[in-house]
């Protein structure tokens, strides 16, 4: 996996499984503003990237443009007070929005979803209905801090990606080069080995 960071653009390449690669590309402009062409969009923005950059976009010109993705990225400015209301609980996106800088959307999803799963009573009616306002109450305790620390930390790293002023992206992009790799690595161990169940 890679992603190279630009001013105010970002171009990112994910090999998956079957052979394919997971293309994507961000930059900070208007909403809404969108391409008639998307992969005349690419070409301008990227096409003089570095290598394989434009190799990657000569695959992207024989699709057809309805297969390109486009869409505007948003995320919540502020955690909800709670993620459940009455007997409504909110996971993913619906809970905590987050833009996908750090790929912690559909994780923090199925996190939610193994942690509800865990603290709802088994059975209905006087098997345990009468607990589902505490479990609920419970989820957004076990939940809310973890969810919020992640979308804070995804906006953070986005403002990275989006730096735009000459200064400011020289002195992301030495210290990005400055940072050893193992070090980069050990700052996502939060992420991957924060989840715990709820006692």
């Amino acid at each position: 996996m890679s992603e190279t960071l630009g001013r105010g653009e970002r171009f990112g390449v994910t090999p998956l499984s079957d052979g394919r690669l997971y293309l994507y590309a961000t930059a900070v402009v208007p909403a809404d503003t969108g391409s008639v062409d998307p992969r005349a969009e690419l070409r301008r923005r990227f096409g003089s990237w570095h290598d394989p950059i434009p190799a990657l976009l000569d695959r992207v010109d024989r699709l057809d443009p309805a297969d390109i993705l486009r869409n505007d990225l948003y995320d919540l400015a502020a955690p909800l007070p709670r993620l459940h209301h009455g007997r409504i609980a909110w996971l993913g996106d619906a809970a905590h929005a987050m833009a996908p800088n750090l790929g912690q959307g559909g994780c923090q999803a199925i996190e939610d979803a193994v942690v509800l799963a865990h603290l709802l009573p088994a059975g209905d009616g006087a098997d345990g209905s009468d607990r589902i306002p505490a479990a609920l109450a419970a989820y957004t305790a076990a939940r809310r801090d973890r969810t919020d620390a992640v979308r804070v930390r995804a906006r953070r790293v986005g403002r990275l990606g989006a730096l735009r002023n000459p200064l400011a992206v020289a002195a992301r992009d030495l210290a990005v080069r400055a940072t050893p790799a193992r070090f980069a690595l050990r700052g996502m161990d939060d992420l991957f080995d924060g989840f715990r169940l709820p006692g």
